[in-house]
């Protein structure tokens, strides 16, 4: 039997005492991926079978599993997870820090629950195993039923002993990507992209997503919000998509501000962030507070450039050069938010050098950043970035096939001077 997750993901491993979770959990996770209630009772009194510090265990258990969601890490339970409380609450944990929740029962008899504990130097007892097990039984038809978990195995002691785990880094180790150009707020229009090039919406983890029945990865060159209509719908599908390990994302010079802005740094409002501030501050108050966080947890800490296909695709927001893949410092990402920028006007604009006509390097570059009136080929590069939120379009890049999607906007929602589509826009300042 093979069973398999998500590279992040959380695992609750249910069932009595006896029942050998913390050696199963021995043999198929690493030990840093493990959290044990024992553990926790320990790393407080230094005994493992404390139960008078039952809720200090549990806060300390709660808190070192947020920070290990938080920092997407694969995380296993080991507890009996036989309270209905105590399994809504690591449930709700998974749910905050949006990562997939799954059940793994081990089905031991309870002959073999009671000959094991009595084997034991600590021993919990046969009364207290006789009353789990039968709680157990109830937990196996419960979770079953439940709707939150992303999965359930329930397995016998034949499995117990064969089962094989295998882990699914599903978008960074995909080899089929669909790279997506600077959206800018423009939601409807992602939605009709997304739909052109085959993505259907389904339940993923507790929420509608959309998900290609090839296994394509949607991949975001960055610049996500600011100047379209609405930016937060915009980022509550990255950050979902992302968060479920079906989606990736090269933060760009304009989410790059928004990440300054929510920590609370001092930062100009202008080029569309004070329209993205305002379509954000009139969410409800705990919608926004989440999306907030979650833009933070998933978007702030991506890498500022991706490198894709054992590295023969690199996604970059504003472009690379061939010397800079692979380095990761102050220099490099200027150039990936900016591009090559030698100056500025007499008006302040960037004097931007044209670094793509100079590239040699054997990786395909997809990029944006300065929007173009059609897609860009110049030598093993591409920029995508059709200047949709100026009345132009949407665009893709599907990976390997080197073939293009494109959708018009639906109206311009902002003026750029340098482009010939481009016209200001009744409703809204130049």
């Amino acid at each position: 039997m093979t069973i398999r997750y998500p590279s992040t993901a959380l695992v609750l491993l249910v069932g009595p005492s006896g029942s050998g979770k913390s050696t199963f959990a021995v043999k198929h996770f690493r030990a840093t991926e493990v959290i044990s209630s024992d553990r926790c009772r320990a790393m407080i009194s230094d005994e493992e079978t404390r139960q008078d510090i039952n809720d200090d265990a549990f806060t300390l258990l709660n808190h070192w599993l947020e920070l290990r969601l938080k920092n997407r890490r694969f995380t296993v339970v080991d507890s009996t997870a036989l309270k209905q409380g105590a399994r809504d609450n690591l449930l709700t944990i998974a749910e905050r820090f949006k990562v997939p929740c799954f059940a793994l029962a081990l089905d031991v008899p309870l002959e073999e629950c009671l000959r094991r504990d009595a084997a034991r130097d600590r021993t919990v007892g046969e009364r207290v195993i006789q009353r789990q097990y039968a709680t157990f039984e109830q937990v196996k038809r419960e979770l079953g039923k439940e709707k939150r978990l992303a999965g359930f195995h329930l397995l016998t002691p034949e499995q117990i002993d064969t089962v094989i785990f295998e882990r699914e880094g599903l978008a960074k180790n995909g080899t089929r990507f669909d790279v997506i150009g600077d959206v800018h707020g423009c939601y409807q229009e992602l939605c009709d992209l997304l739909e052109q090039m085959g993505y259907c919406w389904e339940k993923r983890f507790g929420q509608e997503l959309p998900v290609h029945p090839e296994g394509r990865i949607p991949v975001f060159v960055g610049d996500l919000a600011d100047r379209g209509p609405d930016s937060p719908g915009v980022l509550r599908l990255a950050v979902d998509l992302v968060a479920a390990d079906l989606g990736l994302f090269a933060p760009g010079n304009h989410d790059d501000k928004l990440f300054r802005l929510l920590k609370g740094n001092k930062v100009t409002r202008s080029h569309g962030l004070d329209r993205t501030e305002e379509q954000i501050n009139a969410l409800p108050e705990a919608e926004r507070e989440r999306l907030s966080a979650d833009v933070m947890t998933y978007l702030a800490t991506a890498p500022m450039y991706l490198i894709l296909d054992g590295g023969r695709l690199v996604v970059t927001h504003a472009g690379i050069r061939e010397e800079m893949i692979g380095q990761y410092n102050g220099q490099v990402k200027q150039f990936t938010l900016y591009g090559d920028v030698r100056g500025f006007d007499e008006a302040g604009r960037p004097i931007r050098y044209d670094w793509a006509s100079e590239y040699t390097g054997s990786a395909l570059i997809a990029y944006g950043h300065t929007p173009q009136e059609e897609v860009r080929f110049v030598n093993s590069t591409i920029n995508l970035d059709g200047g949709c939120v100026f009345g132009g379009s949407l665009n893709a890049l599907r990976y390997p096939e080197k073939t293009l999607f494109s959708v018009p906007a639906r109206t311009t929602y902002a003026y750029h001077e340098n482009l010939s589509f481009s016209e200001p826009p009744s409703d809204l300042s130049p």
